[in-house]
């Protein structure tokens, strides 16, 4: 079993991806074409059934992309059947406690780092448990990368806790969340929040994790590049459809 992002992290100094809330097979397909890396599909804004999202996820790998779900809450219902049909990074959102993180690392690794199920059939496995079970289950859990996204005080307030838990691979901010949280928008919101988002990912980086994060612009990503960023997602798929579609009658109608 291949830990298919690190992967790509050693042959590409940032990879690049979408955070998609309505993903059709020809638009993965287009993706790929155009050189991303990875598709996030987000099951916390999105009302797409687990069965679906497997199917998306292994399209999605056999372009030869990285396959990303944010799953709305901890459940052993979403964990156990999205890595078993073969989705290759799990998104966490709003953890606030190294208790939370720890579950998660419990219903997403093998053990001896966590306590996920075992299936001879999983689809990464190639759907056989392998010559080697023990070999089979540490490539798996060097391969599943289980991601938490900070987006309150109080999981700030936690933050070294959280990140010292073992069999957290990756982390990511939920800014927008984190803002309208504690009732700030636009400038108040970037000046209040710019600096502990900093102070995430500065813990973050030394403590060897892979830091992802959503930009705007090339600009915003050099940014959060020089605070150890390698993975970018550029946009919401409902947006860049939303002003494509505008801005192609625009013209007519004028």
């Amino acid at each position: 079993m291949i830990d298919r992002l690190g992967q790509l992290l050693r042959d590409n100094e940032r990879v690049y991806g979408l955070l998609c809330r309505d993903p059709t097979l020809l638009e993965i397909e287009l993706m790929a074409q155009a050189g991303y890396h990875i598709v996030w599909i987000d099951l916390e804004h999105s009302p797409k059934p687990v069965d679906e999202v497997v199917r998306l996820g292994r399209t999605i790998s056999h372009l030869g992309m990285v396959s990303v779900v944010r799953i709305p809450e901890l459940s052993r219902t979403h964990v156990q059947l999205l890595l078993d049909g073969g989705i290759e990074v799990l998104v966490l959102p709003d953890v606030r406690s190294a208790q939370q993180a720890s579950e998660f690392v419990q219903l997403g690794k093998y053990p001896p780092i966590g306590g996920r199920g075992f299936s001879s059939t999983t689809t990464r496995a190639g759907f056989t448990p392998g010559v080697d079970q023990k070999e089979t289950l540490r490539s798996a859990n060097a391969a599943t990368r289980l991601t938490v996204m900070f987006e309150s005080d109080e999981g700030y307030e936690a933050l070294d806790a959280i990140l010292g838990v073992e069999g957290i691979d990756m982390v990511a901010v939920g800014r927008q969340d984190w803002a309208v949280g504690l009732g700030l928008y636009g400038d108040r919101a970037e000046s209040d929040l710019g600096p502990k988002i900093e102070t995430v990912y500065g813990s973050a980086s030394r403590a060897r994790k892979t830091i992802s994060v959503s930009v705007s612009s090339p600009d915003e990503a050099s940014h959060y590049v020089d605070l150890g960023a390698r993975v970018f997602f550029l946009g919401v798929d409902v947006t860049i459809k939303r002003r494509a579609l505008a801005e192609t009658i625009a013209p007519f109608k004028d």
